[in-house]
């Protein structure tokens, strides 16, 4: 009799197991089923970050495509000059003989992506170029003979010099070196950045056969001056790291000389 009453109370306490059992995986999958809820939440969250990125740096990118307000880009076959400079300006100036690719170096330094210019610019072509913390104004002044006359106007008050030459065009070096010789000696003072273009052609000289083709030397103890090898290869395609370099100094003096 009292094996009976055990194996009766043995039995009676299998089912109080058993819905323990049950209890305990359904807790066990309540638990499962709140981590993969979490684990979405985060995927939603991260995937709503790098969107909010995306379109800040489109917005970025969107910002340095605009233009100064109130200016736009000038094409102009000059007759006479525009209005004389004011006795100092904010103005980096984009010279260099024409051919030197001015253009498409100021296009892309603007985008931030390489942009070609095929027309030679026929007078003035001003461009804005925002960046972090400030906002650049470059003007660039055609490179044919009509035209150089106007560089010693302006450069005689401009805030920054950007020189470009044709890494490539050997016979006009001692041209280019005259000219940009003359402009220093105007405005003595004048911090000077050399751009070597179309480095990526196979004739062009190395920056250093450019720095003695220009003699920049010879340029002063006292100036700023630097040199940088440029290209702009493929349209569209991101400028190289030296151009961003580049641009990034620029932005460095431009600051401290306003």
């Amino acid at each position: 009799m009292e094996r009976g009453k055990v194996k009766k109370k043995e039995k009676g306490k299998e089912p109080e197991k058993g819905k323990e059992e049950k209890e305990k995986r359904k807790e066990a999958e309540k638990e499962k089923t709140k981590d993969k809820e979490k684990e979405k939440g985060k995927g939603k969250e991260e995937k709503s970050r790098s969107k909010e990125e995306e379109k800040k740096k489109e917005r970025e990118i969107e910002k340095e495509k605009e233009p100064c307000k109130g200016k736009e880009d000038d094409h102009r076959v000059l007759g006479k000059p525009l209005l004389e400079p004011p006795e100092k300006n904010n103005h980096i100036l984009v010279l260099g003989l024409d051919g030197a690719g001015k253009t498409s170096v100021l296009y892309s330094l603007a985008l931030n992506r390489v942009q070609h210019s095929e027309a030679p610019t026929q007078g003035f072509h001003e461009v804005c170029i925002s960046t972090e913390h400030s906002q650049m104004e470059f003007l660039e002044i055609g490179g044919s003979e009509p035209f150089r006359s106007y560089w010693e106007m302006y450069v005689s008050r401009g805030m920054l010099l950007i020189f470009v030459v044709d890494s490539a065009d050997h016979n006009r070096l001692p041209e280019a070196k005259k000219c940009l010789h003359r402009l220093i000696k105007i405005n003595p003072i004048i911090p000077l950045v050399v751009f070597a273009n179309k480095q990526d052609l196979k004739t062009a000289y190395h920056i250093t056969d450019i720095h003695e083709a220009l003699a920049l030397s010879d340029v002063g103890n006292d100036r700023t001056m630097f040199l940088f090898g440029t290209q702009v290869t493929e349209n569209g395609s991101e400028i190289p790291s030296t151009m961003q370099d580049a641009k990034d100094l620029i932005a460095h003096l431009a600051a401290h000389m306003q």
